[in-house]
């Protein structure tokens, strides 16, 4: 196989490359420029270049005008010197007239909305610059040779200097203007023969020179001013961009300051908030360390009274003075009932705050409940000499909701406050006046009295703890100071109840609760049993109790006090010593007492099932307990329960109520 010699590369000589180079560089500046392909876009380009150039071509106008003008001179002047050219002077300057009526017409053109057009403008420039052609060129054919070569024929490069130059026209139609003047000077010299040969062909190498270098340069200003156009255009949309980029930007921070502010609100908010709990909460402590004062001091006093009377009562006692002991032991259990109410009154009002308890809703008739409390509360009226006067009718039914236990002590408190602060003075006018006024909706229990009085500085300060008008002594007979806390404390945890106050000083006090009217008559299937009055007290003697107290000091007065009474009692400490206890009895106990919480964790539910399950009956079971929360303790309903500290009356009534009405005069049976 034979090996051919490699080639060596072909050398393209440095002319060739130059040569090229030039003619590509000179195809690029005679070309036109490339429309863009956008016609909006285009038309856009254009109203931008004709408004960008508007008073440039006003100004290149006007200077125009001006230069054809002044060639009259020219002409003037040669006309003086020549016979010949002066023959036709005045057809020459006929014709310069006309050009110079042009010009006139195109300045005024210029001075319209419609110059800013860019299609406008280069119909009145291209019309200018023609007609002017035009005129230059029958002036040529008027003036004799030579006097047609100079100023007229050289003036027609000058023109095309003008229209490549001045009015800043597109390339193309500028361009196309000067082919047809310059076609039109070769056609006139082929047909006429107006120009000796040497003068035509001078002439032509100068206007086709104008024409080269013309479109250069107008060719290079349409690119320019195209170019600067994207460029503006580009820029403006950069700056679109950056203006919408600064707009979301500005959003976003406005955003984020008014989440700041927002933040800073809230965390203000919150420290606000934080201070008013801490001060409620210093008020409420505050309030608390006073309502405990208070608390103290008034248990302190009758607590002190009761240790002075047994002492005093001891010591007549030593000496044989019974009848001395008997008055000072009264006056002591006196001071123990006192105390008892005092712990009852603190131990209610304080389970009402703390929501310990709550309402049990019913619909029930209030008129029969109004005329029990009124009638309750006549004694106490008659011993005062207050006259109670009901203004209720008997047989009209209202029908509310709400709890008939918290309304019957609400207005047992408000009747008791009214017939204890009564103007004993005004008598026999003296009186306390219960009236039911009925809406549509709601049902107001008026109590009225003519009394001392409250004074408006007092209005909130009396439903406080421990307030009382006209008791500076705090004289515990005339009241504790809790009752209208109370009932301020219950009306606020019924639902749309409310009491209302009206007082003047010296002119006595009204105080008003409004109940909901209940309107449905679907409900009101009954009426709610009236509450039977506490049976008077009978004897309990020869009864059979249990006793369950692990205290063993309340253990001894309890026994001591059935002893008193008559009362067969075995008591016990626990629920295991009960349980020995119930298998050695040969008698089945009436009742049982004892305390909730006993010692070994057991509970008064211990007591209750321990005595069922040994005697296998039911047995009366009275719990005696001192627990704060009385719900907590889930007793059923048929046992009963006492708070601690109970009065010896309360406990026997409580007794009678629990213990059927044979077991006091027969015994209960034999266990067998």
């Amino acid at each position: 196989m034979a090996i051919h010699p490699a080639r060596k590369p072909h050398k393209v000589p440095p002319w060739r490359g130059a040569a090229l180079e030039l003619w590509d560089s000179l195809a690029d500046t005679l070309s036109f420029p490339t429309p863009f392909k956008d016609i909006n876009v285009e038309r856009e380009f254009l109203d931008d270049h004709g408004r960008r150039f508007e008073r440039f071509r006003r100004v290149a106008v006007i200077l125009g005008f001006f230069v054809w003008t002044c060639f009259a001179w020219v002409e003037l002047d040669s006309a003086s010197r020549n016979a010949a050219f002066h023959a036709v002077l005045a057809t020459v300057l006929v014709l310069r007239f006309i050009g110079i009526a042009v010009c006139g017409i195109v300045i005024a053109l210029s001075f319209r909305s419609t110059f800013s057009s860019e299609k406008t403008a280069q119909h009145i420039f291209l019309v200018m610059v023609g007609s002017a052609a035009g005129l230059l060129l029958l002036m040529v054919l008027v003036v004799p040779s030579p006097f047609n070569v100079f100023p007229f024929l050289g003036s027609m490069a000058l023109a095309l200097f003008y229209l490549f130059g001045m009015p800043q026209l597109m390339a193309k139609p500028a361009f196309w203007l000067a082919c047809i003047i310059v076609s039109t000077i070769v056609l006139l010299q082929i047909t006429l023969h107006f120009l000796d040969i040497e003068s035509f062909l001078i002439e032509m190498f100068w206007l086709l020179n104008v024409m080269v270098v013309g479109l250069c340069v107008n060719v290079h200003s349409e690119r320019h001013a195209r170019q600067r156009f994207t460029a503006e255009r580009e820029l403006a949309l950069s700056k679109h961009s950056l203006e919408i980029l600064n707009d979301d930007l500005t959003r976003k921070q406005k955003a984020l300051e008014a989440s700041h502010n927002e933040q800073t609100a809230k965390k203000n908010a919150l420290i606000r908030l934080k201070d008013d709990q801490k001060r409620a909460a210093e008020d409420a402590s505050s309030e608390k360390s006073s309502f405990l004062a208070a608390a103290t001091h008034d248990l302190r006093q009758p607590m002190h009274a009761l240790h002075m009377f047994l002492a005093a009562a001891a010591e007549a006692t030593e000496r044989g003075d019974l009848q001395e002991s008997q008055k000072l032991v009264t006056q002591a259990r006196k001071s123990s009932v006192i105390m008892a109410r005092l712990f009852d009154a603190v131990l209610d009002l304080s389970r009402l705050e703390a929501g310990g308890v709550c309402p049990d809703y019913c619909i029930f008739d209030l008129s029969p409940l109004v005329h029990e409390v009124v009638e309750e509360a006549l004694p106490f009226a008659a011993e005062k000499h207050i006259a109670l006067r009901l203004k209720c009718a008997a047989n009209a039914s209202i029908w509310v909701r709400s709890d008939p236990h918290w309304i019957r002590r609400i207005l047992a408190n408000l009747i008791s406050n009214a017939v204890k602060y009564a103007d004993t003075n005004k008598a026999p006018r003296c009186a306390v006046v219960i009236g039911v006024v009925r809406s549509v909706n709601r049902v107001r229990i008026d109590v009225v009295d003519n009394g001392i009085g409250i004074a408006q500085r007092h209005w909130d300060a009396i439903f406080r703890p421990f307030f009382q008008i006209g008791n500076p002594d705090r004289d515990r007979e005339r009241g504790l100071g809790l009752g209208l806390a109370t009932v301020n404390a219950m009306i606020s945890m019924l639902d749309e109840h409310r009491i209302e106050l009206k007082s003047a000083q010296g002119n006595g006090s009204r105080f008003s609760v409004e109940v909901p009217i209940c309107q449905n008559p679907i409900l009101k299937t009954s009426s709610a049993a009236p509450l039977e009055l506490s049976p008077p007290i009978g004897e309990i003697s020869g009864l059979y109790a249990l006793l369950v107290e692990d205290d063993g000091l309340v253990r001894a007065a309890m026994e001591a006090l059935f002893r008193q009474w008559g009362v067969l009692v075995e008591s016990v400490s626990s629920a295991s010593q009960l349980d020995e206890i119930l298998g050695t009895i040969e008698r089945y106990p009436d009742f049982i007492i004892t305390d909730f919480r006993l010692a070994d964790s057991t509970t008064a539910r211990d007591v209750i099932e321990i005595t069922q399950t040994r005697l296998g009956r039911y047995i009366p079971c009275l719990i005696i307990t001192g627990e704060a929360r009385l719900e907590d303790l889930e007793i059923l309903q048929e046992r009963y329960i006492l708070t601690k500290p109970v009065t010896a009356e309360s406990l026997k009534k409580k007794i009678l109520e629990i213990v059927p009405t044979t077991s006091s005069s027969s015994p209960s049976g034999l266990v067998t």
